[in-house]
């Protein structure tokens, strides 16, 4: 599967998630502001409940929006194992206990995954850790991501 494949794929996964996401935020307004919907009594919180859903439902419609924007808009440059690491990278990485990892680098968007050519491919953000520390990097040379107190260091296997 070529990179825009992998590229376009991604785009109609957040697509996906958006028209979901938008669908179950306007039906949860819908009953959120339903008058039979109403409070009978103190203990009666359907309806704050639903308000509450909405709102975290309407915030992941923005968060989606956003994301989708910036794929889209996200150019897809021809790399091969010379080149360094940077924004539509396909990078896969090797472990340091010998799995390999497979990142298509975007600008902003992040956190979701799809399954190509056998393969799962994660897409990262460039502002994320692992992404920071891949970003500029060349074949073989080996990064250290640091969370909290786990310390896991990769090698950079190809780029593509």
């Amino acid at each position: 599967m070529t990179k825009t494949e992998i590229h376009q794929r991604f785009i109609a996964q957040v697509q996906a998630e958006l028209d979901a996401i938008s669908d179950a935020a306007k039906k949860t307004f819908a009953t959120a502001t339903n008058e039979a919907h109403r409070a009978e009594s103190k203990y009666d919180t359907f309806q704050l409940e639903s308000s509450f859903l909405s709102r975290g439902l309407s915030m992941r419609v923005g968060e989606l929006t956003s994301m989708l924007t910036a794929l889209q808009g996200l150019p897809i440059y021809e790399l091969s194992n010379e080149s360094t690491v940077q924004g539509s990278a396909l990078v896969r990485l090797q472990t340091q206990d010998g799995k390999t990892l497979t990142i298509f680098l975007a600008a902003e968007a992040g956190g979701e995954t799809l399954q190509a050519d056998g393969a799962e491919i994660c897409m990262l953000s460039a502002s994320s850790p692992l992404g920071q520390a891949v970003y500029g990097k060349r074949v073989g040379e080996h990064v250290v991501v640091k969370t909290g107190q786990t310390q896991r260091t990769y090698t950079i296997l190809s780029v593509a």
